[in-house]
Formats: C-alpha cells, structure tokens, sequence
C-alpha cells in the first residue's frame, strides 16, 4: 500500500507540474485605468505635478470626465479588471488553453505560448478612502512623483511606478467628452517626437515656415486653448516641452506666469537630471533651464534620450505614418476593439452594431507617452456622453476586454484576423518589433529606464 501511495501520489505531482509549471516567453505589461483621484482644493496642495523648485504641485488634479451618472474613473477601472484578468490566464498553461479558445474566435492562426505579467496602475479610487480632515485624495493616484506630507520621503507617482517595472507595453484606458454634433467613436492619444518640436520651436524663432507644421502629418494638434489654432497651441506646447513655461498666443514670448515644470524630473528614471539641478534651474541663462528659445541648449541624459533612435521608432512615422509604434499599438487595439465588436455582437435583427470610427489621435506634449520607455497604447476608447458608444463600452464589457486581451497578444505574436466583409475596421495583424528596443545600443530599452 505505501508503495502504491508514493505512485499516486508521484502521478499527482507530475500532473499538478505539468498544469502549473510554464516556461513559455514572458513578458511584463501595465494596465492603466486612466485617473482615479480627485480635483481637490487648494491645488496646490493637493494637485499633481509636484515642483521641487517652488516645493507645491503646479496642476489641479484631473479626475476624468463624467456624464449623468457615468463617470470615467469607474467605466475603465471595471473594463481594466476584466482585460487583465483575461491577460492571467497566460499564467498557467490550463489558463492558457482557456486564453487560445478566446483568441480562437478572431483568428485561425496558431497561438504560441507566452505569458503576460500584468500590472495595474490602480484597482480603486479616491471614493474607497476612509474619509477624514486633510485626507490627500490623490495619494495613490497621481502621474508624477510627490513628497510625502508626514515623511517628506518621495512617493513615486505612476509614472515612475510603471519605470520601476520596466514593462514592454503599457495600455491606458480612458474616456472622453464630446461636442454637440461630434459622431463619438473612439481615438489614440500620442506625444510627438523631439523633430516636430524642433520643428516648432525654429518656426517660433522665425526660422522655419508655418506651413511645413500645418501640411504636416502633426498639423492637427490639440487645441487645448479652444480660441487658438492649431499652430498656436503646438508652439505652446512646445516651449512647455522644451523651456518648462507656456508661451504667448503668438509663440515667440515666454508667459512666466505659466509655469509648467521641467517635468524629466518629476520622474524617477535613469534619465533625469543630476542632484543639485534646482539651483541651476534658479540661475537660468543659457542652457537647458533658459527661459526662451533662443538661449535653451538641449543638454543633458533626457535630451539625449530625445533625439535617440528608439524614441524616434516609439514616437515618429511608422505602420500609421505618424505616431511610431505608439500610435500602430493604439490603433491596432482600437481596431480589434471594432473588429470584435461587430463579429460577436448582434442586435435582435442579427445585424452588427453601428459603431462610431476610430477619430484621427489626439496630439500633444502629453506626459505618459513620453516619460516612459515602454510602447504606449493610449486608448481614449469612447465618449461618455455618447449614449451610443456607451452602450457598448459598458453593455458589452467582456466582448470589449477579450478584444483587447486579443490585440495586446497580436501586438507580441501577430495574428491574422478572421475576415469578414463589410468590416469597415480589421486589425492589420502585424506585431510590434519588440527585438530591436531589446537590442538598443546593446541593452534593452524597456529594462534600462529605472537602472
């Protein structure tokens, strides 16, 4: 009997192995549900973007959208939770074998081991706190890194939570408002490469032609000051990115009373500036702290980091023909989004949804795609005062996180859709060429952030 115990109990072992052991290629992503704080007063107290120089946060706290009932922060938290728990299945090869009968409903190519390690930014909001006098709402919330009210010790913001991680890809889900008239849908959000702001800032200098911007791939800009055009919210922006300040409408004067921050150094990464650069920022003149165009020198580990190769492939032209390949990401998981939607949903009729398009991307000297290594799928994946995009954001919560779960493993492994005709969006299938940020210089560049 003892004989025949050690047996079985050897048989179980090796089943148990064989289910929970899993060499398959591992690789770290984040999920980020967009805000999840509170715009909560006096900003500068509670805010984010926190300025050693001036010791205060420089910005109110943006809390997301909202919309008769409907709040961003709870929509993508929820969406996130689903996504990632799709994207654990990966873990095990029994959960595996769960994720490729998923994946088997929009493609018939072969799904190749891998694992996911997933992290998410946040998996609650300030509404779950223990009220109280004084309670920083934000604490765990905020993009950048701040001190901590008690200790004074550095809490690390988002941002350089997601460094410290060191992911290959970091997909975040927000929620926009719309205008009256606007046809809802869904869009990418992206930063723009160091060449397009030298770009600008030599057209602010006199030096370049306004229309090499506008007849560009990049000339539909932001307009986050609604009553100024394009061109002159990119150069604003642009002297943000360079000189830490807004500048006047007309680009060419610095605004000291917009102040917003040299924001390389608001992270914890390998790129910011050496111990002590507060008093040469004080000092200003000629260099990286100038206060002008004229007499800024970009010097220093993150300009250099600027002008690299790999930021140039995240950040610049690409399968989209702008964007790099944080704007291929995006759009490709917008698409299976789209694609997922109108295969596996049906209204009493049979018929597929109507769905609003994928909008051209939102561009801007936004801070998570350029203040991580990681490629960067920025999802703004509908409009929350879009009755229509609504409903199947949140009426078909699964289908939507099993088409992202789906096009996050394409974005590693490829996959070619199932096509259907009629489908005004289908995922191109291509995945991101991972190899050669593996390579960069010698080292990978997902890896090198926070070392």
């Amino acid at each position: 009997m003892p004989f025949l115990c050690a047996i079985l109990l050897g048989f179980i072992l090796l089943w148990n192995q064989s289910i929970y052991s899993w060499d398959a290629p591992s690789y770290k992503i984040v999920i980020d549900p967009g805000h999840g704080g509170n715009n909560q007063n006096p900003y500068e107290e509670f805010g984010d973007k926190y300025d050693t120089i001036t010791g205060k946060f420089l910005e109110k706290y943006k809390p997301g959208t909202s919309y008769k009932g409907r709040t961003e922060r709870e929509i993508v938290l929820e969406l996130s939770k689903e996504v990632t728990e799709i994207l654990e299945l990966t873990k095990t090869k029994e959960g595996f074998a769960k994720f490729k009968k998923i994946a088997s409903n929009y493609t018939k190519s072969e799904i190749t081991p891998i694992q996911f390690n997933v992290l998410m930014t946040r998996t609650d909001d300030y509404t779950s706190l223990k009220q109280e006098s004084g309670l920083d709402e934000n604490y765990k919330y905020r993009l950048y890194d701040f001190p901590d009210k008690k200790s004074g010790k550095k809490v690390l913001g988002r941002m350089s939570v997601i460094n410290k991680f060191q992911p290959y890809l970091v997909v975040s889900i927000h929620l926009n408002p719309s205008y009256p008239g606007h046809p809802g849908g869904m869009a990418a959000v992206i930063a723009p490469p160091y060449r397009v702001f030298q770009q600008l800032r030599l057209i602010s200098n006199g030096k370049g032609k306004s229309s090499s911007f506008t007849n560009s791939a990049y000339g539909n800009w932001l307009q986050f000051v609604s009553s100024w055009n394009h061109l002159e919210n990119a150069m604003t922006d642009t002297w943000i990115y360079f000189n830490g300040y807004w500048s006047d409408r007309s680009g060419k004067k610095t605004d000291l009373n917009k102040f917003a921050g040299y924001r390389q150094n608001m992270v914890t990464w390998r790129y910011a500036d050496p111990i002590g650069w507060e008093e040469q920022a004080k000092l200003g003149g000629r260099g990286a702290y100038a206060k002008n165009h004229n007499d800024f020198i970009a010097r220093g580990k993150f300009w250099n980091r600027e002008r690299g190769q790999a930021e140039a492939w995240r950040r610049d032209y690409g399968r989209e023909g702008l964007g790099g390949d944080n704007l291929y990401a995006s759009n490709e998981l917008l698409r299976f989004v789209q694609y997922g939607l109108r295969r596996h949903v049906k209204d009493e009729k049979g018929n597929p949804p109507s769905l609003g398009p994928i909008q051209p991307p939102y561009i801007s000297t936004y801070s998570l795609p350029t203040y991580i290594n990681a490629i960067c799928a920025f999802l703004e994946i509908g409009y929350i005062d879009n009755d229509r995009d609504m409903k199947y954001i949140q009426g078909h919560k699964k289908q939507v996180a099993e088409s992202l779960a789906v096009g996050i493993y394409s974005l590693f492994r490829g996959v070619k859709p199932i096509h259907k005709k009629g489908m005004p969006y289908i995922p191109k299938g291509k995945q991101v060429n991972f190899k050669r940020y593996e390579n960069y210089e010698g080292k990978n560049y997902f890896k090198i952030v926070s070392e």
